[in-house]
């Protein structure tokens, strides 16, 4: 992982949650199904940002990064062999590319540093703050609850159930089995101001129509 910065919008694990739950209702993606990360970003995510692009990059040409987002905040690169284990549904190539979306969805506004990949590198520009104000903690979450709703998991599954069907490392699987049911029992609630406000400085920016009362009713 990249060295990190703080940034000042926290964002607690239940309010990056219900943002991902409008990612995939405005994708018209249930909760309950699995979240095809290059199907969206090839086709689904024009409905959210029109001019995105992923590019697809040679290995050597990556300077040991597994993938970057753009200046321009409009894309993402991402090595080949990342982008070919992606397709063929590995869980750790699939977690990466939702990850740099998440640095797009939350810290488009805010500069290279905040993103995955930067010629001057990253500073911890504010100390003692708490982890929600990490940005690297926050795509890291969002990309989690992407990729796996809480409300796939239960108090029955195993983290032998996450490595069948998400094709994962049983270390791996533990880790986000237990990541995921710490979400799930802390409740729901969340930062409704915060999450309204990620989504319509996208809209904002993104596209010539503002926000909808539709689109912002997700966090009503």
């Amino acid at each position: 992982m990249p060295r990190d910065i703080y940034i000042g919008r926290g964002l607690s694990a239940s309010t990056l949650t219900a943002l991902a739950s409008a990612t995939r209702s405005l994708c018209d993606i249930g909760d309950r199904e699995d979240f095809d990360i290059i199907r969206f970003l090839e086709v689904e995510i024009n409905k959210i940002i029109p001019d995105f692009y992923l590019f697809i990059e040679a290995d050597a040409a990556m300077n040991g990064s597994k993938a970057f987002v753009t200046e321009d905040s409009n894309g993402i690169v991402v090595a080949e062999t990342v982008y070919n284990d992606a397709c063929g549904g590995l869980y750790y190539a699939r977690k990466i590319l939702a990850h740099e979306f998440g640095h797009v969805l939350l810290h488009h506004k805010r500069g290279n540093e905040t993103k995955h990949f930067s010629l001057n590198g990253y500073k911890k520009q504010i100390k003692g703050m708490e982890v929600y104000h990490s940005a690297e903690w926050q795509a890291d979450t969002f990309a989690i609850v992407l990729l796996i709703s809480p409300n796939q998991v239960s108090s029955r599954t195993r983290p032998s159930d996450l490595c069948i069907r998400y094709k994962m490392s049983p270390k791996q699987a533990e880790f986000i089995l237990k990541r995921l049911n710490n979400i799930r029992l802390g409740g729901p609630d969340y930062d409704r101001s915060a999450a309204k406000a990620v989504l319509s400085e996208l809209i904002a920016k993104r596209s010539s129509q503002p926000a909808t009362g539709n689109q912002l009713s997700l966090f009503a």
